[in-house]
């Protein structure tokens, strides 16, 4: 059974009737959370610990014991309930996959697993053969659903929100940045606001300022800042990034690969605009989901020329290639990188 979002699930919940399996995945972490206690607590209404069994599915999954609480005999009133977090489908392994499906094959009356995927969502949208099983499986035993993330405008409106009932006031361009900086992850949204607001004592305008120094960029928020500084020509900005990241013991390869990802992002996104191709269709086939750099790659790639994409493509994969060197200095490498970079975009964009 597939669940739209989570208001169908709510109704499904509140019928009484719940199902064996329930696979929550997507990019909205908030939600997916949210989803899971409404269903333990609706298989477990006494919070009776003693039917409930948490484990992180990250790692080697327990399926015999997780088949022995479903299976066992309650001697309190509701369910048992097994909850599997952030499962990883292509880590289940062929062991994994079988002995799951050998547990949903005869599920207990009275027994409801409950999977989350998060971090390894992407692997839904590429149609990987273990999550496509995983996906079926679940669909065929009890209830799916996906939580697709938030979209840009509705993450500055939930960021405002969530300031002022903690007291606290957060401007456009404040909220903007700090979506910036986190993404389009509301719970990870969430956190950062509270912790904001805490830090200035529940009352008061949060400053750009206080984003800028408690505040940790996403992977996804260094990939598009430290593209934007090279495509602004700014050259300290840029460097100030990367002495940033060596700080705090990122590889020089690792930030080479970062700003190859943006320029990778602003090629493919050009070739969408070219193509007239959907951007929910694009998202979807280069494997994006809910990335918001894709988003923001859209808004830049209009600047670019395919001269200009290509050269910046080339000098990247000369960086690459010299970076490998063993007697390379890496912020060296990077830095005579962005200064090409720099040059060739101030050459080729108009």
């Amino acid at each position: 059974m597939i669940f739209p979002d989570l208001r169908a699930l709510d109704t499904h919940i509140k019928a009484g009737a719940l199902l064996p399996v329930y696979l929550l995945y997507g990019e909205e972490n908030r939600q997916i959370e949210t989803a899971r206690e409404r269903l333990v607590k609706a298989a477990i209404p006494q919070n009776d610990s003693m039917n409930l069994l948490r484990c992180d599915g990250s790692g080697e999954v327990d399926w015999d014991g997780i088949a022995d609480l479903l299976w066992s005999m309650s001697f309190t009133p509701g369910q048992k309930c097994a909850v599997v977090d952030d499962l990883n489908p292509s880590g289940l392994g062929s062991t994994g996959m079988s002995k799951l499906s050998e547990l949903l094959s005869q599920p207990a009356e009275d027994g409801v697993l409950i999977l989350t995927v998060r971090g390894n969502a992407k692997q839904f949208a590429k149609k990987e053969a273990a999550a496509t099983k995983l996906l079926n499986l679940c669909d065929k035993a009890g209830g799916v659903c996906r939580f697709a993330a938030m979209t840009r405008g509705d993450v500055g409106k939930f960021a405002r929100q969530t300031a002022l009932r903690l007291g606290c006031v957060l401007e456009p361009e404040e909220a903007a940045l700090l979506a910036d900086y986190c993404g389009l992850d509301s719970l990870r949204l969430r956190q950062e606001v509270e912790k904001l607001a805490a830090y200035r004592g529940y009352t008061g305008k949060i400053l750009k300022e206080d984003i800028e120094a408690m505040v940790t960029p996403t992977v996804d928020a260094n990939v598009f800042q430290l593209g934007d500084r090279v495509l602004r020509g700014d050259f300290n900005g840029a460097m100030a990034i990367v002495d940033d990241l060596l700080f705090l013991q990122e590889r020089p390869e690792s930030i080479l690969t970062i700003l190859t990802m943006s320029f990778v992002d602003y090629y493919r996104a050009a070739a969408v605009r070219r193509s007239g191709v959907a951007e929910a269709t694009a998202r979807k086939e280069l494997g994006y989901g809910g990335s918001y750099r894709f988003t923001k790659a859209l808004e830049q790639c209009g600047r670019l020329s395919r001269p200009a994409l290509g050269g910046a493509l080339e000098i990247l994969a000369d960086a690459d290639a010299r970076m490998k060197q063993s007697a390379a200095d890496g912020r060296t490498v990077l830095e005579v990188t962005i200064l090409r970079l720099i040059e060739l975009l101030r050459r080729e964009m108009p």
